[in-house]
């Protein structure tokens, strides 16, 4: 099949990305648990397309299936999300370099549209919109690199940091504005499409690190209750607050 050609999307694809998107935006709270027949109501989709997705997302890690206790949605876990990191950051920059080198005129066609598109809309772009964007963005860029294989690992990363963002985006506020992450977003575009695959890695690396910064942002100021909801329930006594008795 040629990159022209385009296959049907499935229902199944179609709950994949709609429950996705979901856990991404916290709407499925982070260590909540559902039924399979909540996740139909929210995504609007039947038995067999929900069950699909559920499978695909367990083994990307952002469901956690359970014979007795049901569905748990991932918690946050930024230990896990510090850990990974390195490994992301290597895998970004392979792809994004193997996109420099590789990506063909089509490829180039698609990518540039992306960076008119992020200009034009950047000082009004909101934050679930960038969310869909940088999804389809990534595909793109792994789609130049000509390395399938590479999205295996890649694309489930994406979702968890993707996740985190929102949550920092959301509840820092003002401290996180988008258009900052739009402009890195328009650079990296650009290194790749002007084909210098050392200066593309370089970059990569770069906004890696500002990400590294992220976790530790959201590490010191964000509720643990935000992260993994099964928290919140838990009692803390510090004998500071209340009457003494």
């Amino acid at each position: 099949m040629t990159k022209k050609e385009k296959q049907p999307r499935s229902l199944s694809e179609e709950a994949y990305d709609r429950l996705e998107g979901m856990i991404v935006s916290t709407e499925l709270l982070p260590g909540a648990r559902y039924t399979i027949q909540q996740l139909q109501q929210q995504s609007g989709l039947g038995r067999t397309p929900v069950h699909d997705a559920v499978k695909r997302l367990s083994a990307n890690q952002l469901i956690h299936v359970s014979p007795r206790s049901g569905l748990r949605i991932a918690p946050v876990n930024l230990a896990q999300e510090r850990t990974l990191l390195p490994l992301r950051t290597e895998m970004e920059a392979i792809a994004c370099g193997l996109a420099s080198e590789r990506a063909t005129p089509q490829d180039h066609k698609i990518l540039r549209t992306f960076i008119t598109d992020l200009e034009a809309s950047k000082a009004d772009l909101s934050l679930e919109r960038f969310n869909v964007t940088d999804r389809l963005l990534n595909g793109a860029i792994l789609t130049a690199s000509g390395e399938p294989l590479l999205a295996n690992t890649l694309i489930p990363l994406q979702t968890l940091y993707r996740r985190t963002g929102w949550i920092y985006h959301t509840y820092l506020g003002p401290g996180a504005p988008m258009e900052t992450t739009v402009e890195s977003h328009i650079s990296l575009l650009r290194f790749i499409v002007s084909g210098d695959r050392a200066r593309t890695e370089k970059f990569v690396r770069e906004m890696m690190g500002d990400l590294g910064e992220m976790l530790l942002k959201v590490r010191q100021s964000i509720d643990p209750a935000t992260l993994d909801v099964s928290l919140a329930d838990m009692a803390v006594r510090t004998g500071v607050a209340g009457p003494v008795n």
